[in-house]
């Protein structure tokens, strides 16, 4: 852009001062109009950088913490979202409660028609009711983790240009049924190494199957360093840090890492239990590996996550704790936490030969999937 013209847009009386700069020293010409040519210059670099519309506005835009987490809140935010969407992207978004597109959910990136509306086909104004409605259906980890995903996305691209199914806009979210405070509905968040599943019905909640991932495992963030899953894996090297020796005997079922067996693809399947069983570790033993557990349904607004911790408790007597690898930090390992209504399943991948640096991890309630079983008792 011409900087005269510039000038002029910022200062419609641009020729008066150039009358004036005459009869001052000319560099307090250069100081008037120096503010206005550095934001846009500022400006500029700025939105040079992301790759994505959505990548800009999952960068700069926080959206404001819930007062609570009340079923009123959730609906009101998902309902405030569809009003925002074109009748075309509404069409995508909202989907019949029984859809089936709820168990096509993927961690992979989309290599065809994908459920739900695509982020990167919304609008700032959109995007941001996106995030709005995310904050108001979890944690402000969950969300934060919901977030910083498809921006670790984002450096799998090349030279930022764009790549089918990677980058923060190539992640779908799509609601099922009507967002309602005493009906059931749900709502799914799902790209890249992200799939969150949530279902509601009144006062009830689960999140069930949710799969969380990174590839890389850190990147930087405004000038910080973010780690994603960094709790899942610093709490369960202290889990296996604090073990006896006989314990660790046990819940150690193999000397390298094992796979995911209740991935993508695999709803319904219940793995044979391994490892050890909780109910003979210490109660400090115990104590640390719900820490765990927390990580991951603590994404999950706090009331809703407490609830959920409370049912676990109840299964210690039939929950089983599963090690694969070494028990040194930063080692190539991984864990299986196994209970009636609970698979938890951390592992790292080969792929991108950094098996630290791609990370996947399970979470599933069994007796609880996309909510089928909410509405009934405690």
């Amino acid at each position: 852009m011409d900087r005269s013209v510039a000038a002029q847009g910022a200062c419609p009386n641009a020729g008066r001062l150039v009358q004036w700069s005459m009869k001052i020293p000319a560099i307090f010409c250069l100081l008037a109009f120096l503010p206005a040519f550095m934001a846009q210059d500022t400006l500029l670099a700025q939105e040079a950088t992301y790759p994505s519309l959505a990548s800009e506005v999952l960068t700069t835009y926080q959206p404001a913490a819930p007062e609570k987490h009340t079923p009123q809140a959730m609906a009101a935010a998902a309902t405030k979202f569809l009003a925002a969407l074109t009748p075309e992207l509404r069409k995508q978004a909202a989907l019949a409660f029984d859809s089936k597109e709820k168990a096509r959910w993927t961690n992979t990136p989309p290599r065809g028609e994908q459920g739900g509306v695509r982020i990167g086909d919304l609008d700032k104004a959109q995007l941001k009711l996106a995030c709005d409605l995310l904050r108001a259906v979890m944690s402000k980890r969950g969300y934060a983790i919901a977030r910083n995903v498809p921006l670790a996305d984002d450096t799998l691209l090349r030279n930022g240009q764009p790549r089918p199914g990677f980058g923060a806009e190539n992640y779908w979210l799509a609601i099922f049924g009507e967002p309602s405070a005493t009906d059931p509905w749900a709502l799914q968040f799902d790209g890249h190494h992200i799939a969150i599943n949530l279902a509601f019905h009144g006062e009830r909640m689960c999140m069930s199957p949710s799969f969380l991932g990174t590839q890389p495992a850190a990147f930087d963030f405004g000038g910080k360093q973010i780690e994603i899953m960094q709790q899942e894996r610093a709490l369960s090297y202290a889990f296996m840090k604090a073990l006896g020796e006989e314990q660790r005997k046990e819940v150690i079922v193999s000397d390298r890492r094992m796979r995911l067996v209740a991935a993508a693809g695999r709803d319904g399947r219940v793995p044979e239990p391994v490892g050890a069983k909780v109910s003979d570790l210490d109660k400090a033993d115990v104590d640390r590996l719900f820490e765990v557990i927390h990580s991951y349904s603590g994404l999950m607004p706090p009331r809703y996550a407490k609830q959920r911790l409370k049912a676990l408790r109840a299964e210690v007597d039939q929950m089983t704790v599963a090690w694969g690898g070494p028990t040194a930090p930063k080692s190539d390992m991984s864990y299986r936490i196994q209970s009636p209504s609970l698979i938890i399943e951390y592992a790292g991948q080969d792929l991108g030969r950094d098996p630290l640096n791609h990370i996947h991890g399970m979470y599933r309630d069994p007796s609880n999937e996309y909510g089928a079983a909410l509405g009934g008792e405690e």
